[in-house]
């Protein structure tokens, strides 16, 4: 759920040029070749533990089939990929991808199975709209299928906006801050109220919510660059307004700074995913009752969420699949949202009494009647192969920005110089 680097380059496409795949599997390459099982990769907290359980003993309503999980760190599971897909040797049957980097595999995506050959289209109703399209490939090949989702809101201190003469029921703090203009002068009330909290901790996430909130990102479908058009430079002015105005606590979050700043009320606000809810609740504990949540500013978006992937080396792809609908099925998503906070990607799975339950910690209020909407709403967003290539100059000049004091103006032509540089010996005009 994090962002992630680009790991490795193209494979050299030696998957169009050793197999012209549909619906078949190349075996002899499995990781899980002369076993009794289907491999499949994931990394800590992307699959339920209990769900991997049942598979390896036996798939439900597949006999004979077990798949048998092995877990790899977060940061090192798509390099471990490339290479095994290099070495056309110890390939996973299935490996579990996030959202931001699924693109990334674009360029080698006859690696995978184009699940559409093994009947995807047929459950393509049971998932949100947005997801579905995000696991094709340009040229319409299906490679991924819809894990879970990151819709995101605004988290806010009902007492600190309550205290600033701000409005504080959920409803109403939509309405007044429906804009990201209306936001900051949200913080300015806040900046001049008790205590003066200050309305984020960065200016990282308010960045990166209003990208996700546009359809296009750094680089285009046609492999252009784009990074220096409006949609990106109204993030950029956003988070240095905000810096400007003094409303940022200029902290990193998971630092022990960001830890007492969010349990002291120094921090009013953030705008982030439905998955930090356990990290704010492990942070600042003692805060229980006072969060509140609604929409975010100018509307929702999706921030992680991840994507399961059928390598051209699985032994049984028909197995496989079925493997998957199981797993990721609503009735198995709403287990998964239950044991690990895996927001589910099947909007069926949000009308169960489950996912209805009040959260002490949000004063009773009902997490799903905030991210439920969200995550239907959500924009339909296109990701290049190159989005971290080209998105990471951006976050590093802002943080220079709001922690060595860089001007503005200058840090944003530093980052679209070294964007455009970068990106032009990778083949992006």
């Amino acid at each position: 759920m994090s962002r992630r680097g680009l790991l490795g380059a193209s494979l050299g496409g030696a998957g169009a040029a050793l197999l012209g795949l549909t619906g078949c599997g190349a075996g002899n390459g499995s990781a899980s070749a002369g076993t009794d099982h289907l491999s499949l990769w994931y990394w800590k907290g992307s699959l339920s533990d209990k769900l991997l359980a049942t598979a390896r003993r036996a798939v439900p309503g597949v006999p004979g089939l077990r798949v048998k999980g092995s877990q790899i760190p977060d940061g090192d599971i798509d390099s471990k990929v490339r290479t095994s897909l290099a070495a056309r040797a110890y390939v996973p049957d299935l490996t579990v991808v996030n959202s931001d980097n699924l693109a990334t595999f674009f360029p080698d995506e006859n690696e995978f199975l184009d699940l559409r050959t093994l009947g995807a289209e047929g459950v393509r109703g049971e998932y949100l709209d947005w997801k579905w399209k995000g696991c094709f490939a340009p040229s319409g090949r299906m490679i991924g299928f819809p894990l879970d989702a990151g819709p995101t809101a605004l988290y806010y201190r009902r007492d600190l906006f309550r205290r600033a003469g701000l409005p504080d029921e959920p409803q109403a703090v939509a309405e007044e801050l429906s804009t990201w203009e209306k936001y900051l002068a949200a913080g300015q009330a806040l900046r001049k109220g008790p205590g003066k909290p200050y309305l984020v901790s960065n200016v990282g996430n308010v960045f990166q919510q209003v990208l996700l909130q546009s359809p296009k990102q750094f680089v285009d479908a046609d492999n252009r660059f784009i990074g220096d058009q409006e949609h990106i430079k109204r993030a950029w002015d956003l988070s240095v307004e905000i810096l400007r105005q003094g409303l940022s606590a200029r902290i990193v979050d998971g630092t022990p700074d960001y830890n007492a700043a969010m349990s002291g009320g120094r921090v009013a606000s953030m705008t982030t995913a439905v998955w930090a809810i356990n990290g704010l609740k492990d942070t600042a504990p003692k805060t229980s009752g006072a969060w509140r949540l609604t929409t975010m500013p100018d509307g929702p978006a999706n921030y992680g969420g991840s994507y399961v992937t059928l390598t051209r080396y699985c032994r049984d792809p028909e197995g496989a699949f079925a493997f998957v609908k199981w797993l990721l099925g609503p009735a198995n998503q709403l287990k998964s949202y239950q044991e690990m906070a895996l927001f589910p990607t099947t909007p069926a799975a949000y009308a169960d009494p489950a996912m209805h339950k009040p959260d002490p910690f949000f004063g009773g209020q009902r997490p799903i009647d905030v991210f439920g909407p969200a995550a239907q709403k959500a924009p339909v967003v296109y990701f290049s192969p190159y989005e971290e290539t080209a998105n990471t100059p951006f976050f590093q000049e802002l943080t220079n920005v709001e922690s060595l004091g860089k001007k503005p103006d200058r840090a944003w032509r530093d980052a679209v110089n070294t964007a455009e540089t970068t990106l032009s010996r990778m083949g992006v005009s």
